[in-house]
């Protein structure tokens, strides 16, 4: 699948705001990707990540990264000694100690000096190079979706590793490419002070080799699961009473099920979590009956899964 048709179905099941960034570091000699521009002033690669995701292409070699601390990281300079002792986190008043700015420093993936010479970034869709890896700005919601689709084919959990410092260099840069796993990032000093990342976004970064599976995933979602979380399907339909103090009544649940709706496809009992729901045979024809609704545990799950709508349920 092409870089353009990623970027379409990404923005479309996930209705992103900002186009995914396509991300490459350069080895040195590597030939720079056509229609990518050496910006006019330095970046940090925090700042030339929010230029690419609103649709600009960008070649930054080191002369052109304003953060000495991003560059080292990703191996296009030497770290200078007075970052690597962490003495300016103390300054920051970012961390309380030098040893824990020592450990802090330590536990980050970095990339020797020299093995690359410049950063190429560029929206998904228009990038004209492989990348390493593809940078989301997101909300939790669609950061969800992602893992999920990432979990989709495996089964298998997420641990993340990352931390408030050195966000996009480290953490969504460096250590996605080491490890070829997704990783996420709330940002950092850096990337909240300089860039205008809002407080509701955050940062998922994927290896590249890995979207084209994640994609296909997501069109799997998006037939069923993600609609319906977003029409908030198992919502009550109305909340009009509250406990009063010292009310401990148990709560009993109605359940009403409107045999003329009901077309007998038998979707409610197969997803009823406590068996509740049961199909009989009314007139020779398949209808949904609820025995045993004193067990409803009130999950609304029948009443969001029926397509016709016949289930109602009141709790009292």
């Amino acid at each position: 699948m092409k870089y353009k048709e990623l970027a379409a179905v990404l923005n479309k099941m996930l209705t992103l705001r900002w186009s995914p960034v396509a991300v490459k570091l350069l080895k040195p000699g590597e030939e720079v990707p056509a229609n990518v521009y050496e910006p006019s002033v330095p970046l940090r690669h925090c700042q030339a990540i929010t230029i690419a995701r609103r649709g600009n292409s960008l070649y930054m070699p080191p002369r052109k990264h304003a953060c000495p601390d991003g560059a080292a990281i990703m191996g296009l300079i030497p770290m200078s000694p007075k970052l690597r002792s962490g003495e300016l986190y103390l300054l920051f008043k970012k961390l309380p100690t030098i040893e824990c700015a020592q450990k802090m420093i330590a536990s980050r993936q970095e990339f020797e000096p020299g093995i690359y010479h410049a950063t190429v970034l560029a929206p998904l869709e228009e990038a004209e190079f492989e990348p390493d890896v593809v940078i989301f700005t997101i909300y939790p919601e669609q950061m969800m979706w992602l893992c999920c689709a990432a979990s989709y084919a495996t089964g298998e959990r997420h641990t993340f590793h990352t931390s408030g410092y050195n966000s996009t260099c480290a953490d969504l840069t460096v250590q996605v490419m080491k490890n070829q796993e997704m990783n996420i990032s709330f940002g950092c000093y850096g990337a909240r002070a300089i860039s205008d990342l809002s407080d509701f976004e955050a940062y998922m970064s994927v290896p590249f080799k890995q979207l084209s599976t994640l994609v296909e995933a997501l069109k799997k979602l998006a037939v069923k699961s993600i609609p319906e979380a977003r029409r908030k399907i198992y919502m009550p339909p109305v909340i009009d009473k509250t406990a009063t103090p010292g009310d401990t009544a148990a709560n009993q649940v109605e359940l009403r099920i409107d045999e003329e709706r009901c077309t007998g496809c038998g979707l409610c009992e197969a997803f009823c979590p406590e068996a509740v729901i049961k199909m009989t045979t009314v007139n020779d024809a398949a209808k949904a009956s609820a025995p045993t609704a004193k067990n409803c545990c009130a999950c609304y799950t029948c009443v969001g899964q029926c397509p016709q709508k016949a289930i109602q349920l009141t709790v009292r």
